[in-house]
């Protein structure tokens, strides 16, 4: 993974056009799969789409996970820094007049079948193509009346952050690896005694080290069951050896079993419920 430095997070910026855009909308493809987008915010609103991998968008309180199939909007002059782990993504821009944004805060959104299908569309479109054509004008003018709709489909895929140097590194390994992160590799990761490290922990987000990697991990498998992961498959892959332990947890948090919620998700983006 490629790890980018503020300087070289607004030379990208630069080099992609996307520190000082023009225009009511225009869509973006980072060529990049694997790379790490230090702190940074757009002029733009933007709208990301996770069209495989998994992708953590991080603000001053909170980490927000996007999974595959799912969006996220970011408005604009949100400062946020952005982790992309063999990911693929689709970004649509938007002027800050063309969308109102009461809420003013990283979103994670229900991707309707319409919204991925539009998204994709637009990809033909990038900022100096969409400027001239007057089909791309009219098609992202439709688009930011639709995200009034769209911004109301959140999910609840985020965590406290942190702002401790150690803290975040650590943070950083779990959610590479939230089935495989043990304290060890977090203390190593945060060059921290373990009790530094559990008293820092507990200020910086106000849970426990455990806690949190608990939770991390629920919110990975509610991203993978709404893609259409099978229960069993998805507790073993965020680390639960134990289906039972698994469906215990994943109740706590979200307040519903994962077959349900698996069941109500799909039901309701238009997925299969098999």
């Amino acid at each position: 993974m490629r790890t980018l430095d503020q300087p070289a997070t607004r030379t990208a910026l630069e080099d992609y056009g996307l520190a000082h855009p023009s225009g009511r909308g225009f869509s973006f493809r980072d060529p990049e799969r694997a790379i790490s987008y230090d702190w940074h915010d757009h002029p733009y609103h933007q709208l990301i789409y996770a069209v495989a991998g998994t992708i953590q968008i991080e603000t001053d309180g909170a980490r927000h996970l996007l999974p595959t199939g799912r969006a996220a909007w970011i408005p604009a002059g949100q400062r946020h820094r952005t982790l992309v782990h063999d990911v693929d993504t689709a970004s649509l821009y938007f002027a800050p007049d063309a969308i109102a944004d009461d809420g003013g805060r990283v979103r994670i959104l229900v991707a309707s079948p319409v919204m991925r299908e539009m998204i994709l569309h637009a990809l033909r479109w990038p900022q100096d193509v969409a400027e001239r054509d007057p089909v791309a004008r009219s098609f992202f003018e439709t688009l930011a009346l639709m995200c009034g709709e769209w911004l109301e489909s959140e999910l609840p895929l985020s965590l406290p952050g942190a702002r401790h140097p150690g803290i975040v590194r650590a943070m950083d390994l779990a959610v590479v690896d939230p089935a495989g992160i043990d304290l060890p590799a977090a203390l190593a990761a945060a060059a921290m005694s373990e009790r530094s490290f559990r008293r820092a922990f507990s200020r910086e987000t106000g849970m426990g080290w455990q806690a949190w990697v608990a939770q991390l991990r629920i919110l990975r498998a509610m991203g993978m069951l709404a893609d259409g992961g099978r229960v069993t498959d998805v507790a073993a892959e965020v680390g639960y050896a134990s289906l039972s332990a698994f469906a215990k947890a994943f109740a706590q948090l979200a307040g519903e079993g994962p077959a349900d919620y698996r069941s109500r998700v799909r039901g309701r983006t238009g997925g299969d419920r098999g």
